[in-house]
């Protein structure tokens, strides 16, 4: 088997890869879920017909939205993930001895159970003591847990449909009264080229919110082809009203 799986996030911009097998096909009760196995990149996760990950590069996109936060802070206790159902995340967050307790807010099982079953080569994060798995929206745990994180990871995928309110000022408010005094958070926000209406409004959001924010970016193939910018709401200063 070999056919090419053509991705289409703008109407003027499409990328392709040819895929050799197709392992995993299923609608969720959330999103079409698909894992295939790749020519170049092994395997890939893809959610309704947007790439979310490969074996080949995804470590540079998860040691990025995970390693500067965590330095930010320096020893953090409490770290919450949203969504990050594949582990990726989590499994970069748990390599810090300070990490007491990693929260991973999922909303869809059905990616962390084929992401277990698929990519057994990132290791198994879930299994380690210190991992929860909560399988629920992510808003109304944030709600419920104000002043409790010290980091918060916002690793969705990208601003469609349910996903779209996850890159919303009432989000990025709740992100940062859920830090602790001296937290800090990152958030992934699309593709400075294609995005740059989305990333200035987070950025303006960052700079209501919080002490010092900033940019910065990855080449990750993926994603797509270009720079792919994370904005950090680093130390928040409490204007969540």
């Amino acid at each position: 088997m070999s056919i090419w799986f053509t991705e289409e996030l703008h109407p003027y911009y499409r990328k392709g890869i040819r895929i050799k097998n197709i392992l995993a096909d299923e609608q969720t009760q959330f999103q079409h879920l698909q894992i295939v196995e790749t020519e170049f990149f092994g395997k890939a996760m893809i959610l309704d017909g947007i790439i979310q990950l490969t074996e080949r590069d995804n470590i540079g996109y998860h040691e990025m939205i995970v390693h500067v936060p965590m330095l930010a802070v320096g020893k953090p206790k409490r770290v919450l993930i949203v969504g990050g159902g594949d582990g990726g995340s989590l499994q970069q967050v748990l390599r810090y001895p300070s990490v007491e307790e990693a929260i991973v807010c999922e909303l869809d099982q059905r990616v962390v159970d084929l992401s277990r079953e698929h990519f057994a080569s990132f290791g198994d994060p879930w299994a380690d003591p210190r991992a929860t798995l909560l399988v629920r929206d992510a808003f109304g745990f944030l709600e419920e847990n104000p002043g409790q994180f010290d980091v918060i990871i916002s690793d969705t995928t990208d601003p469609i449909g349910m996903a779209e309110r996850l890159f919303s000022d009432e989000f990025y408010k709740l992100m940062v009264r859920a830090l602790t005094p001296n937290g800090a958070a990152a958030t992934q926000c699309e593709q400075p080229f294609f995005d740059t209406e989305l990333i200035k409004t987070i950025y303006q959001s960052a700079k209501a919110l919080t002490k010092n924010p900033a940019y910065y970016y990855a080449n990750i193939p993926t994603y797509p082809w270009w720079d792919w910018f994370h904005v950090c709401l680093e130390h928040a200063v409490g204007k969540t009203g």
